[in-house]
Formats: C-alpha cells, sequence, structure tokens
C-alpha cells in the first residue's frame, strides 16, 4: 500500500495510507475525500494505460468525464436497440415461455429462473437485465465525474484558456495587419503599384504570419 509521503506539522513525513492514485492520504489531499478520491481514481486509470501518469489530476479527470460520456451514449443506443427488438418480437420467439419477449419493458427486465428436479426449470421472479444496470451505472459515474470536474473549477480553468488563446490570436492578427500595412505603405511609398502589392502579398504572408505566431507564443510582444 502506498504511504502518504506530505509532511506533519511537525516537519515528519505522515505514512498514513495514500488514497489510491496520489500520493497523500485523506488528511492531506488538500480536498474534500470524494474529490480527492475521483482524482486518484482517474489518474490510476491513466498510470494502468500508460505506465506513468503523464497528464495532470486535471486533464485525467477531465478525459475519464469524456470516456463516461461516451459509453453512456454507446450504453444508451445497445439499450434501445434491445428494447425495440425485445418489443418486435413475437410471442415465444427466442424464449423458453410465451410472451416473454413482448409487452411494455421487455428487454429491460428478464426473468430469472430456478431449478428442481422434479419439477424442472420455474421462473422466479424478475430482475434488471445486465445492459441496462451497465447504463444506470454509467449514467451515475458520468454525473459524479461532472461534479468532480465542477468542484475542481475545471469549467473556469477551460473559459480562462480559452480567454488566453484569444488574447494571443488577437495579438498575431494585429500584429499581422500591422505588417501588411507597413508592407504595402513601403511598395506604394516606392512607386509601386497595385499589381505589384498583389503579387508580393503571398510572401509576405509567409514571412509576417509564422513570425507574429512565434513571437506571440514565445512571450516576445
Amino acid at each position: 500500500m502506498q504511504e502518504c509521503a506530505k509532511k506533519r506539522k511537525g516537519g515528519a513525513v505522515c505514512h498514513g495510507a495514500a488514497i489510491t492514485g496520489l500520493d497523500a492520504c485523506r488528511m492531506h489531499a488538500g480536498q474534500r475525500a470524494d474529490v480527492a478520491k475521483a482524482k486518484g481514481e482517474a489518474l490510476s486509470a491513466w498510470s494502468a494505460l500508460h505506465g506513468e501518469p503523464t497528464v495532470s489530476a486535471t486533464e485525467a479527470v477531465l478525459g475519464m468525464l469524456q470516456m463516461s460520456w461516451a459509453r453512456v451514449h454507446l450504453y444508451a443506443g445497445l439499450l434501445r436497440r434491445q428494447v425495440e427488438e425485445a418489443q418486435d418480437a413475437g410471442p415465444g420467439a427466442g424464449t423458453a415461455e410465451p410472451g416473454e419477449g413482448v409487452g411494455h419493458g421487455a428487454g429491460l427486465i428478464g426473468v430469472t429462473r430456478g431449478a428442481v428436479k422434479d419439477i424442472g426449470i420455474y421462473a422466479t421472479g424478475e430482475a434488471v437485465r445486465g445492459l441496462a444496470a451497465l447504463e444506470a451505472q454509467e449514467r451515475d459515474r458520468c454525473v459524479r465525474f461532472a461534479k468532480v470536474c465542477h468542484d475542481m473549477g475545471i469549467a473556469e480553468q477551460q473559459v480562462r484558456l480559452a480567454e488566453q488563446q484569444g488574447l494571443m490570436l488577437a495579438d498575431v492578427i494585429r500584429g499581422t495587419a500591422d505588417g501588411l500595412l507597413s508592407a504595402v505603405l513601403g511598395v506604394l511609398l516606392s512607386g509601386g503599384d497595385a499589381e505589384q502589392v498583389r503579387r508580393a502579398w503571398p510572401g509576405w504572408l509567409e514571412r509576417i504570419v509564422p513570425a507574429q505566431i512565434e513571437a506571440v507564443a514565445g512571450g516576445e510582444r
């Protein structure tokens, strides 16, 4: 079992039982236990695929949410098809008892059976079919990861990132426009004409745009 690597108030290492996927126990995770546990589960899942965690907790939780969302849609589609096929089946078609495959709820609920030597196989009741249970479990999991993402402030982080990218794009556009204006004025002031500007335009774009992107991405502007 992995131990907590965080330090206590006195400076000594905790050594308590760490949350799976994290290097901290529930007391030193710095977040609510359910949020920290979900982060640990997400990182553990990524680690199982890649050997070592190569993503942040935020990226891992968001990835698990996207995966769960995709599974919900997959299971829902399969479940709908299962119900439709069961509704369309004729009485006794592919079933042990007449009428089992038709009617309201067919494809969602299955008959459970028992067996006795003298009587044989007989119906004992009903139970939710496996696919219906899987779909319900995945819906609950998807909502749980969505709540964790909300508690971690992932939506706010994405908004801030989008705002930063928008500002960077605006800087690139502004710098490109200034560069093209300078180039056009240079041609016109030297006695050139519109045809000369048209011929030079592609070359200006190839030179100015990459230079502006590099300047903005490198933080030079």
